[in-house]
């Protein structure tokens, strides 16, 4: 089921507070609006009373598919949490989640994004039947080929599943601090296709370059960074 609770928040222009209901986790198949809310970028959105500005609350979430036996947990990027501290509460969150487990049941697979738009991009995935750590290499490939186009800490690399072809992948830039989408660029699905082949050959050279929990090719670059320093 989905899980809800009513917070206090003040609005972020006029100060006004109200209460609000915020989900902290929602389960597609009991609550399929919910769904609906998330892609049209509406869920968690708050509406100021005084005012009128619209608003998002940005908070973990945990995305629940059990027919796609799919398990996300959305903890959102902030100025006042890095990678680290991210890792830190999903660790925390898998504690929870275990402890509410039938006896001799274990959690499922749980994966981790720290944005919107790459849990949006990862149900999409997901559902297609794509290999995430396969495209996540595709993304490292078209990163490092690309260094001057591609900085890692200034875009995302998003792939656009629903404009893909069997031909080619659709992948577009966004801009990580203003959010803004940027050049779309197409790399020839033969290319994963093949890499396909190799993962099945020895999946673990792909776990051991994305060991989890977030398979991400632009943090796999960041953190590269970080120890070259």
């Amino acid at each position: 089921m989905s899980i809800s609770r009513t917070v206090n928040i003040s609005c972020p222009s006029c100060g006004k507070q109200q209460d609000v209901r915020l989900y902290d986790a929602i389960n597609v198949d009991t609550d399929p609006e919910l769904k609906d809310a998330l892609m049209q970028n509406q869920l968690n959105r708050v509406t100021c009373v005084d005012c009128d500005l619209s608003f998002r609350v940005d908070k973990p979430v945990l995305y629940t598919d059990p027919k796609l036996e799919i398990l996300i947990h959305w903890v959102p990027e902030s100025d006042g949490m890095d990678r680290e501290a991210i890792l830190e509460e999903f660790e925390q969150s898998l504690e929870r989640m275990n402890e509410m487990m039938p006896d001799n049941q274990e959690l499922p697979a749980v994966r981790l994004v720290m944005s919107r738009v790459e849990l949006v991009e990862l149900i999409f995935m997901l559902e297609a039947g794509l290999n995430q750590r396969v495209v996540e290499y595709v993304k490292y490939s078209v990163y490092t080929r690309n260094p001057e186009k591609l900085d890692p800490h200034r875009f995302r690399l998003l792939l656009n599943v629903q404009d893909s072809t069997e031909e080619e992948f659709c992948f577009v830039m966004q801009d990580a601090i203003s959010q803004e989408l940027g050049e779309v660029l197409r790399y020839g699905r033969s290319a994963y296709d093949s890499m396909i082949e190799l993962y099945k050959e020895n999946p673990d050279e792909f776990t051991e370059m994305f060991p989890g929990p977030c398979i991400s090719a632009r943090n796999l670059l960041l953190e590269d960074e970080e120890d070259e320093v």
